[in-house]
C-alpha cells in the first residue's frame, strides 16, 4: 500500500555485518522484560467488570526515539475475545512461485524477498465489536491521538520458526502499538528486536509496546527499524496497532459499500453499477478460437479495461485455493503449478514477469472491508502499480470487483481474470473497489505489475 493510504511496513534490506552477525546481535542486545519492569509493584489490582488493573502504569525504557512498555495492557478476556474472532481468518495473503508469504496486502510485502515474512495475518474491522471498539479508543489515549487515525487493527500469529525480518513501519505511520497476545516459554525466542537500538522485547500476555516511528512529520526514524525473531518451540500471537497520518477511519467509513449486512454499515454514495456476468459474455460470443488463444472482453479502453472468463484451469484454482489454507490442512499442488500461472499473467498483462510483484492471495469475508475500499486515488497508483491481474477463485453472492469512475462492476466467476491498467493516456487514475461477500468466503488472487522490474523478482535471480 501506499505510504498514505496505511497498513503497511516497509522492509529493509540487511547491512552486511548485521546479516553476518545478526544471532551475535540478538545475544548482545538488552532484554527487555515487562513481568521484570512491573516485578516490583506486584500483581495490579483488578477492576472487577472490566478485569483491567485499575491504573495502567508506563514505563519509558528508551528516551530517544521513545519506546515505553505497558504491562497488563490488555485483559485476559479482551484477549480471548480477539483471538475468537481472528480464529478462522488466518490468512498467509501472498504466494509466488512456489513460495507461500503472509502479509496484511501492502506494498512494502512486494518489495520483499519469501524468506522475510512468514507469518499469517487478519485484518479486523473498526469498531467490529464493543470490546474491539474499546480497545481502540485505549490506544488513542495511550499514543495521544485521535482515534480517527488509527488503522483497523491487525492480528498476527508466528508459529514456531515464523518471522518477519527487518522493516520499518513507515514514515506515515507516527507511532505504532504492538501488542502481545501470550507468553512464550523462557528462552523461547520471539522477541521483538530494534538492531540499531541494541534493544529486544520479550513476549508477555498483555503487554503493550509503543514507539514512534518519525523524526518529524513525513521523515522516517530508521533507528526504530525493527524484527520479529521466530519463535523456536511455540506459537507467538500478537496485534499490531499502526497510527496513520491520515484519518483513515473517515475515509472508512465514506467508503463502506451498500453490501455490508444490515447494521454494519452505511451507504454513502449510491453508484448505479452495470454488472457484467463473464459466463454470459461467453454465451454471447461465438468466436471460434484456436487452442492456445484466449477469450477476453474489452470494458473501456482508455484506461483498458478487460475481463478473460475461464482464464484458471481447475487444476489452478485448486492450487491458489490451496495457498490460502494454513499449511497444517494445505493439500499437496504441483509446485510448479504456480510459475505456470505466473507466466500465463505476464502474457496477459504484456509485461515481463520481472515487473510483477508475487502474486497474493487472499480471502474476505462479509464483515471485512475488502482491498482498494481505503485508498485515496492518488495514492492508488504507487500502491497498485501500472497493470493490475485480479482472479476469482470461487463464486460467491456479492463480492463483486468495482470500478466506481466507470460504473461497472464484475461478477466473481470462478477462474475469471479482471485486467486493467491503473493510470489513462491522459493521467487519470482508474480505482478499483473490492465488495465483500453477502454471504460465505471469496477467495482471490491479485498480480500487480511495476513499471520496473520488481526488487522480489530481482532477488530470486
Amino acid at each position: 500500500m501506499t505510504a498514505g493510504a496505511g497498513y503497511t511496513s516497509v522492509l529493509v534490506p540487511p547491512a552486511a555485518d548485521d546479516a553476518d552477525d545478526l544471532e551475535q546481535l540478538v545475544k548482545q542486545a538488552a532484554s527487555i522484560d515487562a513481568k521484570e519492569l512491573a516485578a516490583d509493584d506486584g500483581p495490579p489490582e483488578l477492576d472487577a467488570k472490566t478485569g483491567l488493573p485499575k491504573v495502567l502504569k508506563s514505563f519509558t525504557v528508551h528516551a530517544d526515539p521513545k519506546i515505553s512498555v505497558i504491562p497488563n495492557f490488555l485483559s485476559d478476556a479482551e484477549i480471548q475475545h480477539l483471538l475468537e474472532l481472528s480464529e478462522e481468518h488466518w490468512v498467509p495473503s501472498t504466494v509466488g512461485t512456489g513460495v507461500y508469504k503472509t502479509n496484511d496486502e501492502t506494498k512494502d510485502l512486494q518489495n520483499k524477498q519469501s524468506k522475510n515474512r512468514t507469518s499469517y495475518s487478519c485484518m479486523l474491522r473498526s469498531r467490529q465489536t464493543d470490546v474491539i471498539e474499546q480497545i481502540e479508543h485505549r490506544l488513542a489515549h495511550l499514543a495521544g491521538l485521535d482515534v480517527q487515525f488509527l488503522e483497523r487493527l491487525n492480528m498476527v500469529r508466528y508459529g514456531p520458526g515464523q518471522l518477519f525480518n527487518r522493516h520499518h513501519d513507515g514514515r506515515f505511520r507516527p507511532k505504532t502499538v504492538f501488542i502481545y497476545l501470550n507468553d512464550l516459554p523462557d528462552d523461547d525466542g520471539g522477541e521483538t528486536f530494534f538492531p540499531h537500538l541494541g534493544v529486544k522485547f520479550v513476549p508477555r500476555k498483555g503487554c503493550a509496546v509503543m514507539w514512534s516511528n518519525i523524526l518529524a512529520p513525513g521523515v522516517d526514524d530508521e533507528r526504530t527499524i525493527h524484527q520479529g525473531l521466530p519463535p523456536r518451540t511455540v506459537t507467538k500471537y500478537g496485534v499490531n496497532c499502526f497510527f496513520n497520518e491520515k484519518p483513515l477511519r473517515q475515509l472508512e467509513a465514506q467508503s463502506i459499500p451498500a453490501q455490508l449486512p444490515e447494521g454494519q454499515g452505511e451507504k454513502v454514495v449510491n453508484i448505479n453499477y452495470q454488472t457484467i456476468d463473464p459466463q454470459q459474455l461467453l454465451k454471447e460470443d461465438s468466436t471460434q478460437l484456436r487452442p492456445e488463444q484466449i477469450r477476453a472482453f474489452s470494458l473501456h479502453q482508455d484506461p483498458k479495461l478487460r475481463v478473460v472468463p475461464s482464464f484458471l484451469s481447475q487444476e489452478e484454482v485448486e492450487a491458489l485455493t490451496a495457498a490460502a489454507t494454513p499449511a497444517e490442512n494445505r493439500p499437496a499442488v504441483d509446485p510448479n503449478c504456480y510459475g505456470r500461472i505466473e507466466q500465463r499473467i505476464s502474457i496477459l498483462a504484456g509485461l515481463p514477469l520481472v515487473q510483477m510483484e508475487p502474486l497474493r492471495v487472499g480471502k474476505c469475508l462479509p464483515d471485512m472491508v475488502p482491498d482498494g475500499q481505503d485508498i485515496a486515488p492518488r495514492d492508488y497508483a504507487e500502491r497498485f502499480g501500472s497493470v493490475v491481474v485480479f482472479l476469482f477463485l470461487n463464486e460467491v453472492e456479492g463480492g463483486e470487483l468495482s470500478f466506481p469512475s466507470l460504473g461497472l462492476q464484475v461478477r466473481p466467476c470462478q477462474g475469471c481474470a479482471v485486467v486493467w491498467s491503473t493510470v489513462s493516456s491522459a493521467g487519470e487514475i482508474l480505482c478499483h473497489q473490492g465488495q465483500p461477500p453477502r454471504c460465505g468466503t471469496r477467495l482471490t488472487a491479485l498480480g500487480i505489475f511495476r513499471d520496473k522490474p520488481t526488487s522480489a523478482r530481482l532477488g530470486e535471480a
